[in-house]
């Protein structure tokens, strides 16, 4: 792609719409105006209300290099920086899974159990950009939170998402493997959207996931299970008597899911599912 001085606002914009359509972009143009307004430091707006306005060469190449970050798949979250969750935008690397709409099912799940909790502790397992944990935060005041990952990187994003959202002084961020380093019976809620896909279907993935989004926060194994295991067998060793274990689960698991909380001494299992219809959410509670 060649450019010249003294493009137009509007040129521009067309530009990267019609690339992106080319390549399959499902959303070319919201996508062309989120990288221009990136490359050029400007609400998106602007692009349709001044659409005759002349673009200096050096953003001109900005916006370049960020069109053919996209148009090589990279997720235009990471390229954006930030990514929207439950009305609110957390800041993304690639070192953190991209936060998904389906996993709000998740955040709704817990937060019903909170309401029932005075001043509840919460665990999230896995925290990865911290959205479940800030979210929880946000919405629940009186919740102490604790948000645990094996990846320092990732706990960096995630204190920054703390901070960004106010929260920082009820959260706790602890780099664990899950939920080892709690004391027996000192959690009320644990919830975690934990890795859970199989390794067999890891080259299945869209490459836009598969080749750019942390390999850790993904595979679970051979059979997508072993995080989710490894999780409901820790709830039951730090979770006070009454409390609750809250997972996200993959497409076909939710059954297999409620099977290993049964196993393992769980009452009240239930699924739940996402807005597509799914079986997104497991979740049972831990009586002593």
């Amino acid at each position: 792609m060649k450019y010249g001085d003294g493009v137009f606002l509007k040129e521009l914009y067309l530009l990267g719409r019609d690339l992106l359509r080319e390549s399959s972009v499902e959303s070319p143009e919201l996508e062309s105006s989120l990288l221009l307004s990136k490359a050029l430091g400007i609400n998106t707006v602007d692009i349709y209300a001044h659409p005759e306005r002349k673009v200096e060469s050096d953003k001109v190449e900005e916006f370049k290099q960020l069109l053919e970050r996209r148009l090589k798949r990279e997720p235009i979250a990471y390229i954006l920086g930030e990514k929207e969750f439950y009305s609110r935008p957390f800041i993304v690397t690639p070192d953190v899974l991209i936060p998904r709409p389906e996993t709000e099912t998740l955040i709704e799940e817990g937060l019903k159990l909170t309401k029932s909790i005075s001043h509840p502790l919460v665990v999230d397992a896995g925290t990865g950009s911290g959205c479940i944990a800030v979210t929880i935060g946000c919405e629940c005041k009186d919740a102490r939170i604790f948000g645990t990952d094996i990846s320092f990187e990732a706990l960096l994003i995630a204190r920054a998402n703390s901070e960004r959202h106010r929260v920082v002084e009820r959260i706790s961020l602890i780099q664990m493997d899950f939920l080892s380093g709690f004391k027996e019976e000192s959690i009320d809620i644990v919830l975690s959207n934990p890795p859970y896909v199989a390794e067999s279907d890891f080259s299945k993935l869209e490459p836009n996931v598969r080749d750019f989004e942390p390999k850790q926060s993904l595979l679970g194994g051979e059979d997508g299970l072993d995080c989710i295991r490894k999780i409901v067998h820790q709830a039951e060793r730090v979770l006070k008597n009454g409390g609750w274990c809250i997972v996200e689960v993959g497409a076909n698991q939710s059954e297999i899911v409620s099977k290993i909380f049964d196993h393992v001494g769980f009452i009240d299992i239930s699924s739940v599912r996402d807005l597509s219809g799914m079986e997104r959410v497991v979740k049972g509670k831990w009586i002593r």
